[in-house]
């Protein structure tokens, strides 16, 4: 019965020295149905269940050369490289560290970040932009910093021009509560007098009817006691004539005292508004104080 080239122990690892040279050659280059199905399954299972089973395997069997155990740590390397959650970090305390040396195969074995720099520079490699990128990124924030800056300018002027307006809204008002403050004292002064006019005609009434009450009491007591004056009509008439005069000519200096009250009055509100128009003319157009 011929005996197998391969060991009698399929579950435990197999080393590469352990097998024929062309038979390892051959089962690398053109894997067979079978072991296709295997590595199938081997990949299907999950990894924390694949590692023990290693581990199982690594500590059922003792035989393992120096070689293949050096190419284990290789191995076992490069999946610690690959799980390092902090590889940079890790590169940075390797860098520190020395160099390794196993007591079985007294060969120096390359750390963890050794192995996982080539693969670190290829997954930053993949993910690092090119220059070009960096440049039009560049040029897209200077673009958007020039336009903010034109933003701002703008925002600048238009708060200015809104600043200003209010300004000038502000004094209009003001100018505004003046105005309507002196318009209700004409109101006032108007109402004043209107009352003196009423005063005055009325006082003029009153002493008309008043004269034609006295003359017609004269009159009649006259009648009553039956006396009669031994005077000409025409000094009767001139008697009543020189007090209706006298009467008028008092209404008169009097409504004439009136009058220039009124005139001054008018003159101070002329005045005032003319001022007032004048403020107004200069917050309107700076140059004309100047």
């Amino acid at each position: 019965m011929e005996s197998s080239p391969y060991p009698a122990r399929l579950d435990q690892l197999s080393p590469p020295h352990s097998l024929p040279e062309n038979t390892w050659e051959t089962d690398m280059s053109r894997p067979t149905p079978s072991s296709d199905v295997h590595n199938a399954g081997e990949d299907a299972m999950p990894l924390p269940q694949r590692l023990a089973k290693i581990a199982h395997m690594i500590s059922q069997n003792a035989d393992v050369s120096s070689e293949d155990t050096t190419t284990v740590h290789h191995c076992l390397n490069t999946l610690e490289a690959l799980l390092d959650p902090r590889p940079k970090l890790t590169q940075e305390v390797v860098k520190c560290r020395p160099t390794r040396i196993y007591p079985e195969t007294s060969h120096p074995v390359a750390s963890a970040a050794s192995c996982s720099v080539p693969m670190e520079d290829r997954g930053s490699s993949a993910f690092e932009p090119s220059s070009s990128q960096l440049i039009a990124l560049l040029n897209e924030v200077t673009a958007l910093n020039v336009d903010l800056d034109q933003r701002r300018k703008e925002s600048s002027q238009i708060y200015d021009l809104l600043k200003r307006e209010c300004q000038g809204l502000s004094r209009r008002i003001s100018e505004l509560e003046n105005e309507v403050h002196e318009l209700e004292t004409d109101i006032m002064e108007g109402s004043a007098e209107r009352e003196a006019l009423h005063g005055t005609v009325c006082g003029l009434e009153a002493w008309v009817n008043g004269w034609q009450n006295e003359r017609k009491l004269g009159a009649s007591r006259q009648n009553k006691a039956k006396r009669w004056m031994r005077r000409k009509p025409e000094e009767r008439y001139e008697s009543d004539a020189e007090a209706l005069l006298e009467g008028i000519t008092a209404w008169m200096r009097g409504w004439k005292d009136v009058e220039e009250g009124f005139r001054v009055r008018e003159r101070d509100r002329q005045d005032r508004r003319e001022e007032r128009q004048r403020r107004t003319r200069l917050a309107t157009d700076p140059a004309d104080n100047t």
